[in-house]
């Protein structure tokens, strides 16, 4: 892993790829839809000195803080369904971005790991409103030890899905 390239995918910015809200839908009795005015009224998470390393380990951004909410309160919210007790061994959430990228995590680091404690859906960095390069709102993995293949910019669904 220390010597990953990195990835050949073009990045895109600009204005055309803010979100100002997050679905969550999949496998959900109340699938959701959360804005980003809607979240700013809600108690917030802050996450200080947090460190951007990519997949290759080289520093992106250091020091940072962000606040939000977590991503686990969400998807109570939506209400998973947990029909059985080995179902959460089978169910993982894609998170997507308007741009198209998408990181991948298992219920279990969601809810039964540190993971959770950290994985926040971002509206303020250094106790600034996002910009541009990463859409109102922006889904951080604070406790990846390298956050930045994990962040999704332009936050604007998350998928419950499962294996059979």
């Amino acid at each position: 892993m220390i010597n990953m390239p990195p990835g050949v995918r073009q990045k895109v910015y600009g204005p055309e790829y803010v979100s100002t809200a997050v679905r969550i839908e999949g496998f959900v009795d109340n699938p959701c839809t959360f804005t980003a005015e809607a979240l700013r009224q809600r108690p917030q998470v802050v996450v200080k000195d947090v460190d951007i390393l990519c997949g290759s380990g080289k520093l992106k951004e250091a020091g940072l803080e962000y606040s939000g909410v977590l991503l686990r309160d969400l998807l109570e919210e939506a209400q998973m369904r947990l029909e059985e007790h080995e179902v959460p061994n089978r169910t993982y959430i894609v998170a997507t971005g308007t741009d198209g990228y998408r990181a991948l995590y298992s219920w279990h680091e969601i809810f039964n790991s540190p993971i959770g404690e950290g994985l926040i859906v971002v509206l303020t960095k250094n106790g600034q409103v996002l910009g541009e390069k990463e859409g109102e709102l922006c889904l951080v993995s604070t406790r990846d030890e390298r956050p930045g293949p994990r962040r999704i910019r332009y936050l604007s669904r998350v998928e419950v899905l499962r294996l059979e």
